[in-house]
């Protein structure tokens, strides 16, 4: 039930009035407003029946709302269709001026401009729309089909004006939380079409990077790799004698040769895993041979940096299935950073074990270790601790990431213990193979 915005006392005052008159039918063409104002919460659907509503139970000829700045609402016969808001205004200012309302407004004013109003809209009621002292609008009300209107029926209209009111700008609000809503609507799916193209755009130029970084991978390796194993067969002496001064030049530049492939090497593998073509390509494989490949490469780096590479792997080491060039890659990433981030004249322990169901890999440094505020964010991509970056500027911080991302991906565990100052142990865990 909507509340009634006029006094108890008033509506119970004029109330006893209409009853007095014609109980039953009175009562009974409220208890129809009633239900309209209650049910009704559009705007239009709400005039359009009461204007119904009047016309049928009052026998009027014309009857429709006029609220500003919105138009003409539930319009019945042909009284003129457009009213100017001044116009109305017009009223509204006559009526508090003249009116103790609630009251109706009859024709028979003394103002010239509201009897040319009245004439011009063929109205004979107009009953102003007022709504804690605001004016809402007002109800145009032509002439009756039979006779002249009642006493009761202008105390019956008076009686229905705050409900009207109230009704009248209940839907206002809602029609305008309903405009809102649409509103909100639209913009919100304008702001995802955006989105959706951004995002797209973003797409389209991270796959051209990707692409990019994937080609000048490719291309930048194969040069590299034929340097580096030139490099490696005058250090081993396959092209003659080589003087110390030499020889030194040569290991740096066999060192750096080396960086440059794993980098190379590690960028496109974060590209493929972000384009999903990091792919695993299992098969049976002596975790222990990968081991040795990469100490007696390593070795010339430890030598450089005065760095003893000391491998200690069980003789028989069961075999694991796995992707041999990732694991390599992890097992010669590990090593060498163990070295980097070493004191020099100190071991670098290498090994290898079977423990459980799994073949266990592990390389322990000395070295400058990690700090524990930072170790929850070691294998996390592009993430270089602070000593790290203080000892080697020139890190990428993808080594443990790609490491983390390989082994997971083998079903297998990482193994990290580190404490700040005394060195660090990295490894992992992988399954051994099942063979029937």
């Amino acid at each position: 039930m909507i509340k009634n915005r006029f006094p108890k006392s008033r509506r119970s005052r004029i109330l006893s009035k209409l009853l007095s008159q014609d109980s039953c039918q009175v009562d009974d063409f409220l208890r129809g407003i009633e239900v309209i104002l209650t049910r009704a919460t559009n705007l239009q659907i709400l005039t359009k029946r009461v204007c119904n509503y009047i016309t049928t139970n009052l026998h009027v000829k014309k009857v429709k709302f006029c609220i500003p700045g919105r138009g003409i609402y539930g319009r019945q016969g042909l009284i003129r269709s457009q009213i100017i808001d001044d116009d109305v205004q017009k009223i509204i200012e006559y009526y508090q001026k003249n009116y103790d309302f609630p009251e109706v407004m009859l024709d028979n004013t003394e103002d010239d401009y509201l009897q040319k109003l009245f004439k011009l809209h063929q109205t004979k009621i107009i009953l102003p729309l007022i709504y804690q002292g605001q004016e809402i609008g007002i109800l145009l009300i032509g002439e009756r089909e039979k006779g002249e209107y009642s006493k009761c029926d202008m105390q019956t209209l008076e009686y229905i004006a705050g409900e009207l009111s109230v009704a009248i700008m209940n839907a206002l609000s809602i029609e305008e939380i309903r405009e809102l809503n649409e509103s909100l609507k639209q913009k919100v799916e304008a702001a995802t079409k955006e989105l959706k193209e951004s995002n797209r755009q973003l797409q389209k130029l991270d796959e051209a990077k990707n692409d990019f970084i994937s080609m000048a991978s490719h291309q930048l390796r194969t040069p590299l790799t034929s340097i580096k194993g030139y490099l490696d067969m005058i250090l081993q002496g396959d092209l003659g004698n080589i003087s110390p001064t030499q020889r030194a030049v040569l290991e740096e530049a066999f060192s750096s040769s080396e960086r440059m492939v794993r980098l190379i090497s590690d960028f496109l593998n974060v590209s493929r895993l972000q384009t999903g073509k990091f792919m695993i390509d299992k098969q049976l494989t002596d975790l222990s041979q990968i081991i040795d490949d990469e100490v007696s490469l390593l070795n010339v780096v430890a030598d450089q940096r005065n760095i003893k590479l000391v491998k200690k792997v069980d003789k028989k080491l069961p075999k694991t299935m796995m992707d041999v060039e990732k694991i390599r890659q992890v097992v010669m990433n590990m090593i060498d950073n163990a070295i980097y981030y070493s004191k020099p004249n100190s071991k670098v322990m290498v090994g290898a074990v079977k423990n459980g169901e799994f073949v266990e890999f592990t390389v322990k440094d000395t070295g400058i270790g990690v700090p524990k505020s930072e170790q929850k964010d070691l294998f996390s991509k592009f993430f270089r601790g602070t000593n790290a970056r203080k000892k080697r500027p020139d890190g990428t911080g993808v080594g443990l990431f790609l490491a983390r991302k390989a082994v997971l991906s083998h079903g297998g565990e990482m193994i990290f213990l580190s404490e700040e100052g005394k060195g660090s142990t990295f490894g992992f865990r992988l399954p051994i193979a099942k063979i029937n």
